[in-house]
């Protein structure tokens, strides 16, 4: 284990709740900036592993979701991972960098917003 995963998986194993999903979508993110530069670079193998580990993040965020109090909120966020997940096959299949923009964007407005949440806190 490289020491940024390292300390990526200690700061999630003692983070609250709210600071591991802000630390979950971080994650997503430089994977998927990686995986950018893999497609840029011609590397396929960590190409594939840096969708991979998005993907995983992404399902755990999912499978996180509380439906019965999270109501609209956990339903649109389910949908939203789901169009990501399906997303990122795309991004494999194709080495589309525009495809990755639109989730680095989509991953950073929701950080952004459980960021705002946690200042409430």
């Amino acid at each position: 284990m490289n020491p940024l995963d390292a300390y990526m998986k200690n700061s999630v194993q003692t983070a609250s709740p709210l600071q591991q999903v802000i630390l979950l979508y971080e994650k997503a993110i430089v994977c998927l900036k990686a995986a950018k530069e893999d497609i840029k670079n011609g590397d396929i193998k960590s190409k594939i592993g840096n969708i991979t580990k998005v993907s995983d993040i992404i399902r755990a965020l999912d499978s996180s979701l509380d439906f019965k109090n999270g109501g609209e909120i956990a339903t649109n966020l389910h949908a939203l991972y789901d169009f990501i997940d399906r997303s990122l096959f795309e991004v494999h299949t194709k080495n589309d960098a525009q495809l990755i923009d639109d989730l680095i964007e989509i991953l950073s407005n929701l950080k952004e917003g459980w960021e705002g949440i946690q200042s409430k806190v």
